[in-house]
């Protein structure tokens, strides 16, 4: 299978999943995503501004999946100037950090090594904050792609960045149809 970085998951009808995900790393073994769709129930957006600059579209902090919901955050952007990026295409990069929140302080955001950060990007550029993600063996992405459970679409910007999050879904399918 070719490489689906950069794509969108999109569910069927046969799929309980309401999540959009977007996939930002793939190798033989499996793809990781991220939720498009699902706001973070307990971390509110204010809690970054201190350590964003720039300003995000949709002001608010997804919760990108199951896995790793606790520490991981992503950054996804269009600053093709923004350091430590990692890039997906001419329209998306993305920056990896950890979150560390603890009660009654603001949060921290630390590089792999425990090092503080903070997230540089130049103003105007678009972004989403993301805590958490989703791993999906190849093994079982293939099976339910022959089970018609998912769409693959190529992500669009206006699709990512411009439509707030509870509404992506529905633009997305419609994309499709």
């Amino acid at each position: 299978m070719s490489s689906l970085v950069g794509c969108l998951l999109v569910p069927t009808p046969q799929n309980a999943d309401s999540g959009l995900w977007f996939i930002f790393h793939h190798e033989p073994e499996g793809v990781l995503a991220f939720d498009l769709t699902t706001g973070h129930p307990d971390i509110p957006y204010r809690h970054f501004e201190a350590i964003c600059n720039g300003e995000a579209c949709d002001k608010s902090v997804l919760l990108g999946g199951p896995m790793q919901d606790d520490s991981a955050m992503l950054v996804l952007h269009n600053d093709q100037n923004a350091p430590d990026s990692h890039r997906i295409s001419d329209d998306f990069l993305f920056i990896s950090r950890r979150f560390v929140l603890v009660a009654g302080k603001p949060p921290v955001i630390t590089t792999a090594d425990d090092v503080p950060s903070r997230i540089e990007l130049a103003q105007g550029a678009d972004f989403i904050l993301s805590v958490g993600f989703r791993l999906w063996n190849m093994d079982d992405l293939e099976e339910q792609l022959k089970n018609r459970e998912w769409h693959f679409l190529p992500a669009s910007a206006e699709i990512v960045f411009k439509t707030p999050h509870g509404e992506r879904l529905q633009k997305a399918l419609r994309s499709i149809n």
